[in-house]
């Protein structure tokens, strides 16, 4: 009898704007050696840390480490006794030296920068099925972003990224998307502004699921079912 690996914590997090008759949602897409989601357009995101933390607080500081990691993006901003006018530029070298190997706390104050991990709506929690063998227990986060963010992305974690229609999205199919991130981009093109996904999805109970194959033929059906009504 084989045993089952155990499920790695890990967060990911959907970086939203709204545009004209809707919103928009960064995604990258993984390059094909990935070890897992190959290929596959996905919201920023990877495994906690040590360095994160402890306990539910850990997930959402990953969430923000990750997003600055491979897309460039600060969830956070200036420290209150710092003026922001070369904000851009100490963001990037804060990222530099986190992706040199050091820790956000330390790369974020040596720029006069601060993260905000509160700003984290949490909207999901999944698991990898068991048959699987890398598996993660992922925690879903969402958060607005200015219009002026340009995504920028590390080239050792995607082959792409950028702004893209949810509804552009859910043309794809596995593997070129994933489940929940597949059953997240149908919501948020439901929704339609990110003042309602962020509020909606807040306030709607999160509970642990794990991705069978029973679990994605019911969001199929979900899915189907909203968009006929």
């Amino acid at each position: 009898m084989t045993d089952t690996a155990a499920p790695i914590p890990a967060s990911t997090v959907a970086l939203l704007r709204d545009v004209d008759g809707g919103v928009e949602v960064c995604m990258l897409r993984r390059p094909a050696r990935s070890s897992f989601a190959a290929d596959a357009f996905v919201f920023p995101g990877g495994a906690v840390d040590e360095a994160d933390g402890t306990g539910d607080a850990a997930y959402a500081v990953a969430g923000v480490r990750e997003v600055l990691e491979e897309v460039g993006i600060l969830i956070g901003g200036p420290a209150q006794d710092r003026a922001d006018g070369d904000l851009d530029t100490r963001i990037q070298a804060a990222r530099s030296e986190l992706l040199a190997g050091g820790g956000i706390t330390v790369a974020l104050a040596a720029h006069d920068l601060v993260m905000a991990p509160e700003r984290l709506v949490y909207i999901g929690h999944f698991i990898t099925p068991p048959r699987e063998g890398r598996r993660y227990d992922t925690r879903f986060f969402a958060v607005g972003a200015s219009d002026d963010q340009t995504v920028n992305v590390h080239a050792a974690e995607a082959v792409e990224g950028g702004w893209h229609r949810p509804e552009s999205m859910l043309e794809l199919e596995m593997p070129a998307i994933m489940p929940p991130t597949r059953m997240m981009c149908h919501t948020f093109a439901r929704l339609g502004s990110v003042d309602a996904i962020l509020s909606t999805l807040g306030a709607t109970p999160i509970e642990e699921t794990e991705i069978t194959p029973e679990i994605i033929a019911g969001w199929l059906s979900l899915q189907n079912d909203q968009d006929r009504s």
